[in-house]
């Protein structure tokens, strides 16, 4: 399998982990920072996002979506560190696989955007 990896924002970052995965990492619209890993696994890729803030308890909405087909969604508290994460799986699709996230702060209205491609 052939790894391109390109990050979902213009500060994001992209890190090969091994043979399989991917992870990229960026800013969100406000303090907080994301990381998205993408590993494939079984013919499945699985997709781990984690949200770092400075706040503690707060509640956020995420969805998360391979070529534009929603996989997942739910809610997330974040923890005594500020952060929160989620993964889920996604059938690995022909060709590229295209993941992206949509999460917001339903308390402040921050959103975070991670994406990346397997």
């Amino acid at each position: 399998m052939a790894l391109v990896i390109i990050g979902g924002a213009s500060a994001a970052s992209a890190h090969p982990v091994s043979s399989s995965a991917v992870v990229t990492t960026g800013p969100c619209s406000g303090p907080s920072n994301w990381r998205l890993r993408l590993e494939s696994v079984g013919g499945l890729i699985e997709a781990k996002v984690k949200v770092l803030t400075p706040h503690a308890g707060q509640a956020w909405h995420f969805a998360m979506f391979d070529n534009d087909v929603k996989f997942g969604a739910g809610n997330k508290t974040t923890r005594a560190d500020g952060s929160w994460s989620a993964t889920r799986d996604a059938t690995d699709q022909p060709n590229v696989d295209n993941i992206r996230v949509k999460s917001r702060n339903l308390v402040t209205g921050e959103t975070c955007l991670p994406a990346g491609f397997l």
